[in-house]
Order: structure tokens, then sequence, then C-alpha cells
């Protein structure tokens, strides 16, 4: 065995030690990855784009290169197996300590010693009522924003806001970066991600207008160190709706109107889920539809439903119970949180 073997091993078990014990998390989540991403992200922002696929792209190549190694050099089974072991063992260390071990943390309910809201008929009534006023209201009067003054509100507001629920603020050399291979994100329907090797957030060259300052704004939360995308979402949402900007809050209001839809579907009598969709803005609705249908054109299904199958995968291996359905859950934090920051 080599050193960096050794080296290596102690940091696997550092990242196993935190999968199954969750104070170990909590100490990486609050010691260790404020200090982690800000190096990592320093080092990135010299460089224009992503730097998280040339990795991926670098990690692809070794373990090809392994393979034609050992085909070249009649090397046995047990070579290939060790070498490609161990670059499998640097590409888990570097992906959980980068960003995956806030995976295992504590979550934000425990932290707060809260319990998520149990549904209520009139509780969901009248908040779906608030939301879509304040929809309508936000339709009626978006205009547009700056996203460079943008990026500065959004990270201003997680270092003053979110970090006092445990997260880690944003430095200034944290800017969003551009993706190399950005027609395959298109292709399913990615309008951005946040990368765990270097710390960096991407959003989709394509995105539209209104979907810019929620997106923008999730991707920061997971640079924050959230990875519920439910709790990204909540995030995302309560930046955009406390914001000075029609457009901002627009984009709020707008991004997280097809988990409301499927809530109010799911929960109210048919007659009222009709009376609710009447009274949506009309704008609202034209709205959302032109962006699914903008999204639905540029789509590659058979790629589509790969990349969504392997997303349901690794959020499950990683604690998320509900897997890729995740994102819906915002309603039910959103009314959750909204009542526990009324006491």
């Amino acid at each position: 065995m080599r050193k960096s073997d050794i080296i290596g091993l102690v940091l696997l078990a550092f990242v196993i030690g935190c999968r199954v014990y969750v104070p170990l998390a909590d100490f990486y989540s609050l010691r260790c990855y404020p200090v982690i991403s800000s190096s990592l992200s320093l080092v990135a922002s010299a460089v224009p784009v992503s730097l998280e696929e040339v990795v991926v792209i670098g990690f692809v190549l070794a373990f090809i290169a392994i393979i034609v190694r050992t085909v070249r050099r009649r090397e046995g089974f047990f070579r290939w197996l060790a070498g490609t072991a161990r670059v499998a063992m640097w590409l888990v260390i570097w992906l959980y300590m980068g960003w995956g071990n806030n995976y295992f943390r504590t979550p934000l309910y425990s932290r707060l010693s809260i319990e998520k809201a149990a549904y209520s008929y009139e509780e969901f009534s009248r908040f779906l009522a608030d939301y879509t006023e304040s929809l309508n209201v936000a339709a009626g009067t978006a205009a547009s924003c700056d996203r460079d003054a943008l990026e500065t509100d959004v990270k201003e507001y997680y270092s003053s806001v979110v970090s006092n629920f445990g997260y880690t603020g944003l430095r200034k050399w944290q800017h969003i970066k551009k993706p190399i291979i950005n027609p395959l994100y298109s292709s399913v329907g990615v309008l951005g991600f946040m990368g765990p090797f270097f710390c960096e957030s991407q959003l989709n060259l394509e995105l539209l207008d209104v979907e810019y300052p929620f997106t923008m704004a999730h991707e920061l939360a997971h640079l924050a160190g959230v990875t519920s995308e439910a709790e990204a979402n909540y995030w995302a949402f309560n930046f955009c709706r406390q914001s000075d900007n029609a457009a901002v809050r627009y984009s709020g209001y707008l991004s997280i109107m097809p988990y409301f839809a499927s809530n109010a579907r799911s929960l109210l009598p048919e007659d009222v889920y009709a009376e609710w969709l009447s009274a949506l803005s009309e704008k609202a609705k034209q709205d959302y539809a032109a962006c699914r249908e903008y999204w639905d054109v540029k789509r590659i299904r058979l790629i589509d439903n790969a990349q969504r199958w392997m997303m349901d995968r690794f959020l499950k291996t990683n604690g998320v119970a509900n897997g890729a359905s995740d994102y819906v859950g915002v309603v039910g934090m959103i009314i959750t949180m909204d009542s526990y920051s009324c006491k």
C-alpha cells in the first residue's frame, strides 16, 4: 500500500463515521464544511467555467486509463480491481469531504426542536388563499432584475439570515459558474446544480428571466450546506418573497406554483380545486405553461429518465427518503416554518 492509500483510508473512515454517527456529521457541517467550501471555491474562483465537470471527466478518464493499462500490460484481474478501487475511493472521499457529509447531519426540524405541521383543511386553505393573492399581485407588477445585484442580495440573505439556522455564510468570491456542457443539462431539464468537488453553484445558461432568481437562490442554498431539495426550495422561496423587487417575488411564487397545485389537487375537493385554478392570475398560468413548453422542447426523454432515476437513487442512498420527489415537500415546510417563526 502507498502512503496516499493510508491517508485515503483514514479520510474514508471519517466519511463512513459521518454516515453512521450524527454528532460527527454535525461537527463536519459546523466546523469543517465552512473551511473546506471557502478554500475549494477560492481556488475555483480563478476559473470562469465550472471545474465540477472537469473533475468528473477526469475521473471517467482515469477509470478508462486503468482498463487500457490492464489490457496493454496484460495485468491480472486483481491489479485492475486494485487500481479501480483506488480511484473510486478518492472519488467518494472528494465528493463527501467536499460537501456530501452534510447529508448526514441533524435535520433542520430536529435542530429547531419542532414538529412538522399536521395537515389541517382550514390551515391549508387559508395559506393557499394568501399564496394565491401574493402570486397574483406579483404577476401584475413584475418587471426585471439585475442579475449581479441579485447574486449579492442572495448571498447577503444567506450570510445574515440562513446562517442562523446552522448553515455557513457565503463568501464574496463564491460566484455562479457557467457549465461547460450546458446542452446536456437542458436535455434533462436541469436548471442548475451544486458541485461537491469545488463547491461551485452552476446555473443553466438557457434559464428564462422569470426562473433565474428562484433557481439562483435554490442552488446557493445548497452551497450554504442545505442538502434537502424541499428545504432548498423553502429558503429560495423565502428569499424571493421578502425581496423589494417585484420580479424576484414573482419568480419565487411562480416557481413553487406546481408544488401548491400538486398539494391542492390531492387535498382539496374537486370543485374547490377548480375554483382555486380559476382564481389564479391568467398571466401566472400563461407564464407557467410557457416555461414548461420551453423546457419540454429541449428534453431528450431517454436521457431525462436516466438522469431522474440516478438522482432518485443518489438521494435515497444519502438518507433523503423521498428521493427525487423531495422537492414537493416545500409546501409543508413553508407552513411549518411560517408557524415556527410566528411563535
